[in-house]
């Protein structure tokens, strides 16, 4: 193969041209597949060497030309070449690459644009794929139902419970499900191993195990015989490895749990979590009969889980098990209790994965929703640097098409520009992926479902590749349409007009600015969607929950049931509330069976009397609360009437009944403290004097569900004092968590066997219970802020890019006398123009999203004036920053040096 770079580097330099290495090293290849072709044609050597002569004639020719190619781009396309598809395509590369070298600044910002895209993209992806679309780790997931139960005219329901009732008269020979299983999760004591601890343990039915289809590791599992003895445990695989070393003589070894001994049957396998990940042990259920043995009533609420036979769905199982619900005793008054009706029973049913992941389904779509919206933000911003680039480049796309490229080579050399740019971006994008995914355990809130189970799998990478392809492609495209349709003649012409913002310009000028537009347009949305959830977070943790958490700690005593007698935690927490009263950075101390914001609830039926008019006693619900004197104030909640529990308040004087706002509203209207209550739920207790009302205290973490009825009983004065492990609530004149380890060795002091946990402040309690709402804001916002980096950055650079090419005009323009006031206006109104308009259409998408958002949204509208207002202000604001710079540039272009420009 002839070398041709020494001739045609003596034929410039001959005819007074200078010599360019990258030009000649790009017309030598030009030369080499000129001279190929003219012998795959059959043409002679001699006849082949006077072709290639006469195109190296026609290129010095073109010298002036060829200059000023150079100058406006970093090298010259090959034009087509009659070579493979591959050897083409490689070559293609190489430019490319050479392209991105020579000019790293625009590469490396599009690269870190789309590295920032993509990675942000790939998280939440995983965070989608592993909570909602992953198979749960059972064997055929998609036929596992949970169940949920409730009553007609309920004034209270629970999520995935059902009663001992219902579970009995369904799981005899049912239709529409194979299996039935019951589990009810708590915390016990584990002792035996090293220290005593406290554990997540599950009492569950030995057909929950068949529900799962679960296969012991080691052992065996338990049976309905189990369930009565009581006396066998099933642990998990990573207990067992912690507690045994993974060791086989674990089957059969003994633990500990609240005091009583059980024997190991068996080792699940690691993939078995069910229903939490922290579950140490698995124990037996015994489930019992609604109706007791003396004409009584009994109430056991338990988790339901089923396994729908082949064909069935999920509603026809909820009517059979309505069915049969409704045809079983009579659960009496109990079931007022728990949902303050004696209604027929309603049951439904969903299938698990929609069950376990419905608090944070809709909320991670809508983020998928906007992290899309950000990465064609992204993609646009980087397809508008290429179009740009694409469109100062016609002369030298010209020249090539003229030296006999075609338009599909150029095309695809662009795309590949792009590409490069792409894969660049999306490498470091996947990195920032796993970065972000190290922390994502951090940063999502405790109880986020799945959370374990997050991970940056084959699957998701595939995905990150995929989206890295079409994105970088993407911004190639609108490049290599217009390459693909130049002509030389019209490539030749200058077109500075083509390179404008206006919308009155040419088609290249009109398309970036509709890219612009949309660019602002997503910012708006994402900026009025972060702004909303922003306002609702601060909503949540500013509404009034009835209670003052600032400078309160709050810790449960924990103490093993099977060690300890209500006497004994009694007497136990008598000690430490008078130890804890006696320190002088305490203001108060108290004690609660039910703190705010604590796992579990306690209610009660109540038989009170008629209303005035009024002949039958009316049975209602209630929650019910067992607190120590002091424990109203040391949380700070406010008494509205009458008085609180004092230490007279004993079992020698008249049985006391403190009542909140909504108990009075709801049930005893009009009516104040001093009277007297019948009131039967404590034997050889009849009569209780209403003492005091207080506020109304926000219970649950959800502050939009409004706070039900609640009596409080001092635990001096019912039977049996503390039946339950008690929360200490202490209100200091110090920093809170000062006073945890003084807490610590009091308790130590006075009863070693019991330990503390839960150990929390009030406000860290309340933080805590935000943190869903807090991620989705801040989430939110940062995407955002980004779309906004993303839009003023490509205005910036539309407009110094447009100011750049049109000095020329602007050269004439002072010449003919322009102020320069009215320069920086031209430029800085183009600018405007683009942003109102996406302003406009951003807030009108925001408006549309925010009312099918509604029910996410607290304590404000969803088309919020001041939100939308703030907004388009912030944007107004940012948008004029980034139209300044270009403007002056304009103001400041020198006419003669303007008009002397080739």
């Amino acid at each position: 193969m002839r070398e041709w770079k020494g001739r045609i580097t003596q034929a410039l330099a001959s005819a007074g041209h200078a010599v360019d290495d990258d030009v000649v090293e790009e017309l030598s290849q030009h030369a080499t597949a000129a001279y190929a072709s003219a012998r795959a044609e059959g043409i002679e050597e001699d006849a082949a060497i006077a072709r290639v002569e006469r195109l190296i004639a026609t290129w010095v020719a073109e010298g002036g030309r060829l200059k000023r190619v150079r100058r406006s781009a970093p090298a010259i396309q090959p034009p087509a070449e009659r070579t493979s598809n591959l050897a083409g395509l490689l070559h293609d590369l190489r430019y490319a690459w050479r392209i991105c070298w020579r000019r790293p600044g625009p590469a490396i910002v599009a690269a870190l644009t789309m590295a920032l895209g993509i990675g942000a993209t790939t998280t939440l992806f995983s965070v989608t794929w592993s909570v909602l679309l992953k198979p749960l780790p059972f064997s055929d997931p998609e036929t596992l139902i949970r169940i949920q139960e409730s009553r007609e005219g309920a004034t209270r329901s629970y999520p995935w419970i059902m009663t001992n009732g219902t579970y009995l008269a369904w799981a005899e020979a049912p239709n529409t499900i194979e299996a039935l299983g019951a589990y009810s999760a708590a915390t016990a004591t584990l002792t035996g191993h090293g220290e005593a601890q406290r554990v997540r343990i599950v009492s569950a039915t030995a057909s929950l195990f068949s529900v799962l289809r679960a296969v012991p590791l080691r052992g065996a599992l338990f049976t309905s015989s189990d369930e009565i003895a009581d006396n066998v445990a099933v642990i998990s695989h990573g207990f067992w490895q912690r507690a045994f070393g993974g060791r086989d003589d674990a089957v059969g070894a003994t633990i500990v749990l609240d005091g009583k001994s059980r024997t190991i049957a068996g080792v699940l396998p690691p993939d078995f979590t069910f229903p939490e990940r922290e579950v140490v042990a698995w124990v037996p259920y015994h489930i019992q009969p609604s109706r007791t043995a003396d004409g009584g009533s009994r109430i056991q609420m338990l988790g339901g889980i089923a396994r729908l036979r082949p064909g069935a769905t999920p509603a026809q199982a909820a009517d059979e098990a309505t069915a049969r619900a409704r045809s079983g005793p009579d659960p009496g008054l109990a079931v007022v209790a728990v949902f303050g009706s004696k209604g027929p029973a309603i049951v439904s049913a969903e299938r698990l994965i929609d069950a376990a992941t419905g608090d944070v389904r809709s909320a991670l779509w809508v983020l998928m929703a906007a992290v899309g919206l950000l990465l064609i933000t992204a993609t646009a911003n980087i397809a508008s640097v290429q179009l740009a680039r694409a469109a100062s480049r016609r002369r030298e796309l010209a020249i090539r098409i003229s030296l006999g490229a075609r338009g599909g080579r150029l095309a695809r050399q662009l795309i590949l520009e792009s590409l490069v740019v792409g894969l660049l971006g999306g490498a470091a994008g996947i990195a920032l992926a796993f970065a972000l995914n190290g922390a994502l355990p951090s940063l999502l809130p405790p109880d986020f479902p799945r959370a374990a189970e997050i991970a940056l799998d084959i699957r998701v990478l595939v995905f990150a590749v995929l989206v890295t392809l079409v994105a970088g492609v993407l911004c190639g495209t609108l490049p290599a349409i217009q390459a693909a349709r130049l002509s030389p003649r019209t490539g030749m012409i200058e077109d500075a007009a083509a390179t404008g913002v206006a919308f009155n310009r040419s088609a290249t000028a009109r398309l970036r600015a509709v890219i612009m537009v949309g660019q602002v347009a997503v910012a708006c949305l994402l900026l009025a969607g972060a702004a909303l959830a922003g306002r609702t977070f601060l909503a949540m943790l500013d509404v009034d929950r009835g209670y003052e958490p600032s400078n309160v700690l709050t810790a449960t005593i924990a103490s093993p049931s099977g060690l300890f007698t209500d006497q004994r935690r009694t007497a136990m927490l008598d000690r430490v509330l008078e130890r804890l009263r006696a320190r002088p950075d305490v203001v108060e101390a108290g004690a609660t069976t039910v703190l705010p914001l604590l796992r579990g609830d306690a209610m009660m039926a109540l038989q009170l009397p008629p209303l005035d008019g009024g002949s039958e006693p009316r049975m209602v619900q209630t929650g019910f609360r067992v607190v120590s004197p002091g424990y109203f104030e040391a949380l700070g909640m406010r008494t509205l009437d009458g008085r609180t529990f004092t230490s007279r308040d004993t079992t020698t004087s008249m049985p006391a009944l403190v009542v909140n706002r909504a108990f009075m509203d709801r049930y005893l209207p009009g009516t104040r403290t001093g009277r007297t209550l019948p009131l039967t739920f404590f034997e050889g207790m009849p009569e209780w004097e209403l003492i005091g009302v207080v506020d109304n205290v926000r219970m649950r973490a959800s502050v939009v569900e409004e706070p039900g009825p609640e009596i409080f009983v001092s635990y001096l004065q019912a039977p049996g004092g503390v039946r339950s492990n008690p929360t200490v609530v202490v209100r200091t004149r110090t920093e809170p968590g000062s006073l945890v380890t003084p807490l610590r060795q009091l308790l130590s002091a006075e009863e070693p066997s019991a330990a503390l946990e839960s150990v929390m402040t009030m406000e860290e309690r309340v933080t805590g219970s935000l943190a869903r709402p807090r991620m989705y804001a801040a989430v939110l916002g940062g995407f955002a802020l980004f779309a906004l980096a993303i839009a003023s950055v490509g205005l910036f650079g539309v407009l110094s890019y447009a100011v750049a090419q049109r000095s020329k005009e602007f050269g004439v323009r002072a010449a003919l006398g322009a102020r320069r006031s009215q320069l920086v206006a031209m430029v800085i109104r183009q600018g405007l123009v683009i942003t109102v308009v996406g302003i406009v259409i951003g807030l009108a998408a925001a408006a549309f999203a925010a009312r099918a958002l509604s029910a996410y949204l607290f304590g404000v509208e969803p088309v919020d004036a001041l939100s939308f207002a703030v907004v388009a202000l912030g944007l107004l604001v940012v948008s004029l920053i980034a139209c300044t710079v270009p403007a002056l540039r304009a103001a400041h272009v020198d006419p003669l040096s303007a008009i002397r420009q080739e």
